[in-house]
């Protein structure tokens, strides 16, 4: 097929396109909709090794991670449901919690989903405080110089919304509805390609060139004819 081809069929077509782009952006919509908002409350600790030496700087970094899991641990689950009395039970606080170490900088990353944002804040800031005074009664008993200090960077807020992402999921409908039209439409195409449309698709059916057309307006001969009849009467 010719560029040309191509143009006519999306002026032809276009419609099915369109109208496949817009079903699909309303159906994300609507699932957006439906969907029950989650939010999410974030809160970094800060992990400073006790001296500037490079060897310690790597054992903190291996530490973060053993650090990591403890913080999402069925145990530390269990303290912060006690801690703030609520009503879910202790693995699906730690199923909601997503905790990571950020080597390079230093930092621990605790995440925590909720369908209140008020109980996600509440379950980060606890959890980071629980570990804190953890962390900090072990390293009375270490050398100043080998300690590991944890602290709180930022209290952490109300969560903010997480799921579900309206621009993102009507925006990935429509591409998605976009595509899915524009696969309809050449496959209508395909269905209908042994159509004869013009003169250069029968030639290329036929292999031989075409000498002449017969208009489409031509009338059909026994109309002709009756016409003769009665000019003759």
């Amino acid at each position: 097929m010719q560029l040309q081809d191509y143009f006519r069929i999306l002026i032809k077509r276009g419609w099915v396109i369109l109208l496949a782009l817009v079903i699909g952006a309303g159906l994300g919509f609507g699932i957006s909709k439906v969907q029950t908002p989650e939010y999410r409350s974030t809160i970094y600790l800060n992990v400073w090794p006790g001296r500037l030496d490079w060897g310690l700087q790597q054992t903190v970094k291996g530490l973060m991670r053993n650090y990591a899991g403890i913080i999402r641990s069925r145990d530390m689950a269990v303290r912060v449901s006690q801690e703030l009395e609520l009503d879910l039970t202790p693995d699906d606080i730690a199923a909601n919690m997503t905790v990571s170490p950020i080597e390079s900088d230093f930092l621990i990353r605790i995440d925590v989903d909720s369908e209140e944002p008020g109980i996600a804040r509440d379950i980060a800031q606890t959890s980071a405080e629980l570990f804190v005074e953890d962390i900090s009664a072990y390293m009375l008993n270490q050398d100043k110089t080998d300690r590991v200090e944890i602290s709180i960077r930022d209290y952490a807020l109300p969560g903010t919304l997480h799921k579900p992402k309206l621009k993102i999921n009507v925006l990935a409908g429509a591409i998605f509805g976009a595509i899915l039209g524009l696969l309809v439409v050449f496959l209508l195409e395909w269905l209908q390609a042994d159509v004869i449309r013009s003169t250069d698709d029968l030639e290329e059916q036929a292999g031989m060139a075409v000498l002449g057309v017969i208009p489409a307006e031509a009338a059909p001969a026994r109309s002709v004819k009756g016409r003769l009849a009665r000019a003759r009467q």
